[in-house]
């Protein structure tokens, strides 16, 4: 047996000076976003059609760009003094309020949208105040600040009309949103790379939060039934799945995000993170949406849309994966890809048996998936998987 003295010490991975760990803050801002996912999978199932598939679509892209806008803004500002808690103080009532209204989105709307609104404008006062010292931010403020302001008035617009023009004018929102960084560039910002991969890697746990939230809800008052166990069980495997996929290869993602080039950096964290880990989360939102009616009724066969929600939505997740780790380090996740082409496949069975054998089989591509990589331990972008 080799001595203690003989095996070096393992230090934990050193932090540069310019990068920094996800504060309390924003641990205490992400958690009115807990509620708002758990408000979008809500609005679904309060309206439970394409068309209410649709708006829980539009909802989440609205209720992602909110949090995505914040993390920009404090990846790259250091401000922590009184004014700029208290603003984010407000930005969390706000959006409470607006998460609280989601569910009437498309209905009797002004609330949200206006509470929406209200966010959205708070984020651009507190960089107004966060860029008064630094010339080059301030220039792409004024470069950004019309489509920051454009988009949420559009959904403000848009509660003041009637389908079909309100659908158009929020699809417009999300357009102007999604699109002015894409447009405009992200010159002026500077990215930390491991707070930036830490604050987003803490949104994945939130949305697999909100599937276990409606694991447990659907449960409640039939656990003594062993199809409705069974059936839980085997829910947690997949989410336990979904975790191990992302964050077993989460280790090297700040690595190769500080390696990229100054003038890559923000461009990369915009796709990889901004725009790429939406499909994550959605995917994460429409399988709990599913996996709570098959916990619910396992016995049945799925209604369409809950079918597609389980099986379409475990499938966007992986699909999610392989566009993320393509856009971060240009290698195709072959086992993924595999793995949502697979998942595609078993929707239209979720109609035709119990919803129990349907999860069961998600269930066994999830942990085949998983024990694949267990056994092979594929090589994906310089790292091999490893969760925390």
């Amino acid at each position: 047996m080799r001595s203690a003295a003989a095996e070096p010490a393992m230090e934990p991975p050193q932090r540069p000076e310019d990068d920094r760990a996800v504060g309390a803050l924003e641990l205490f801002f992400d958690l009115v976003f807990v509620y708002a996912m758990s408000q979008v999978t809500h609005l679904i199932e309060e309206h439970r059609s394409w068309a209410g598939f649709g708006h829980g679509v539009l909802a989440l892209m609205a209720v992602w760009w909110a949090w995505v806008c914040f993390t920009w803004l404090t990846n790259t500002s250091a401000e922590s003094g009184t004014l700029a808690r208290t603003l984010i103080f407000l930005a969390v009532s706000a959006m409470l309020v607006a998460a609280s209204s989601l569910v009437e989105a498309f209905g009797e709307a002004m609330v949200f949208a206006l509470a929406l609104l209200t966010v959205r404008l708070l984020h651009v006062v507190l960089l107004i105040y966060s860029a008064r010292r630094d010339t080059r931010w301030r220039r792409a403020l004024v470069r950004l600040l019309p489509v920051l302001l454009i988009g949420p008035g559009l959904v403000v617009l848009a509660a003041t009309q009637e389908s079909p023009l309100r659908e158009a004018l929020w699809l417009s929102a999300v357009l102007v949103d999604f699109g002015g960084p894409a447009v405009f560039g992200m010159g002026g910002f500077h990215v930390r790379p491991g707070h930036f991969v830490e604050r987003h890697g803490l949104m994945v746990i939130i949305a697999l939060g909100e599937s276990i939230y409606q694991m447990g809800r659907a449960a409640t008052g039939d656990v003594r039934r062993a199809d409705v166990l069974v059936a839980v069980v085997l829910g947690v495997l997949v989410s336990a799945a979904m975790w191990w996929a992302y964050f077993g290869l989460k280790h090297g993602a700040a690595a190769r995000l500080r390696r990229a080039p100054a003038s890559e950096r923000a461009r990369l964290a915009r796709d990889a993170y901004s725009y790429l880990h939406l499909p994550l989360i959605a995917g994460i939102i429409w399988y709990s949406l599913g996996v709570g009616e098959s916990i619910a009724h396992p016995d049945e066969p799925l209604p369409p849309l809950s079918g597609l929600a389980l099986c379409g939505g475990a499938a966007l997740f992986y699909a999610g994966e392989v566009w993320y780790r393509w856009r971060d380090h240009h290698e195709i996740a072959t086992d993924r890809l595999v793995t949502a082409v697979v998942l595609i496949a078993l929707v239209p069975m979720a109609t035709a048996v119990p919803a129990l054998r349907i999860l069961a089989a998600v269930t066994a591509v999830s942990v085949a998936f998983v024990g694949w990589e267990v056994w092979r331990q594929p090589e994906i972008g310089g790292a091999r998987p490893q969760p925390d």
